[in-house]
């Protein structure tokens, strides 16, 4: 591709900041870069053609910090204090989305979290009811309350055993209203992002780095990948994403539900969401 000279240098010419991937992480990475280098040149490269690739618009819409089960099963590889910095990181990062693009904006329900457990499940919800103290103890000084209580299960599902854990502090966001909030932040603060832009390389050249497109190369001071699942085809971070799929339904008749549900330590969710008459298709869609 034949770049003109006015292309050359208001978006690839004197770049501080090279940002690889829109989604969440990236555009928060070159907002607060925004925050502390206002007078820096900032380029958000992505590969996707219309929306991001990265998972920022492929998810369900959980502001969740970790289901019991999924916690307790982090227990087992990792010391309580890592476990807590961990939480402490999710909730943090919540806080920073709803304080930096507004709680209405994101269409924020705090509506609480539920874990349910399988009738033939009984090794973990054994579990999870046992380490219920440990765990509200582990948690306490982030929420000055149980994060976890054991509840009767009010919903009526099939198969699923009596009790339940309820968590208050968990809600649910409108992903698509999310991304295009955050979008518009970066536009705003005068990032430049360039779509159907594929990074195949970049060599580290000391002083700066060098970033190999399909078609082009350009330099910058420094360069950020924010691709996750993406980054193993890059850098030397090994990366081994797991295929996850996310399924809408037809509308469901009289489903009374509120709230956001877990299955079987954070593997399996799913959770109530209208969606607008103008959505047809039927495939893999974030609800």
């Amino acid at each position: 591709m034949q770049l003109s000279y006015w292309e050359l240098k208001n978006w690839f010419t004197d770049v501080n900041y090279t940002v690889v991937g829109s989604g969440i992480v990236g555009l928060h990475a070159a907002l607060r870069l925004r925050e502390k280098f206002p007078d820096s040149k900032i380029v958000v490269l992505e590969k996707g053609n219309v929306t991001p690739m990265a998972l920022g618009t492929k998810n369900a819409g959980f502001a969740c910090f970790g289901s019991i089960s999924e916690i307790i099963d982090d227990l087992k590889s990792h010391s309580e204090e890592e476990v807590f910095n961990l939480v402490q990181k999710r909730l943090k990062g919540l806080q920073l989305l709803r304080k930096r693009l507004g709680d209405e904006r994101i269409d924020f329900k705090p509506h609480g979290g539920y874990e349910l457990f399988l009738k033939e499940d009984e090794s973990c919800y054994d579990e999870c009811v046992k380490k219920l103290p440990l765990i509200n103890e582990i948690l306490r000084p982030l929420f000055k309350a149980d994060a976890f209580v054991k509840e009767i299960d009010r919903f009526g599902f099939n198969g699923i055993r009596e009790h339940l854990v309820f968590n208050p502090f968990e809600a649910q966001i409108d992903t698509g209203n999310m991304m295009q909030a955050l979008l518009k932040e970066a536009v705003s603060e005068n990032l430049l992002i360039l779509n159907q832009q594929t990074v195949t390389s970049f060599l580290d050249k000391g002083n700066e780095v060098e970033i190999v497109l399909d078609d082009f190369s350009f330099s910058t001071k420094k360069v950020l990948f924010a691709t996750n699942g993406f980054a193993n085809e890059l850098t030397n971070v090994a990366v081994k994403p797991a295929r996850a799929q996310v399924l809408v339904t037809e509308p469901i008749k009289n489903l009374d539900i509120k709230g956001t549900f877990h299955l079987d330590r954070g593997y399996y969710y799913f959770r109530k969401y209208r969606r607008s008459n103008s959505i047809r298709r039927r495939e893999k869609l974030g609800f």
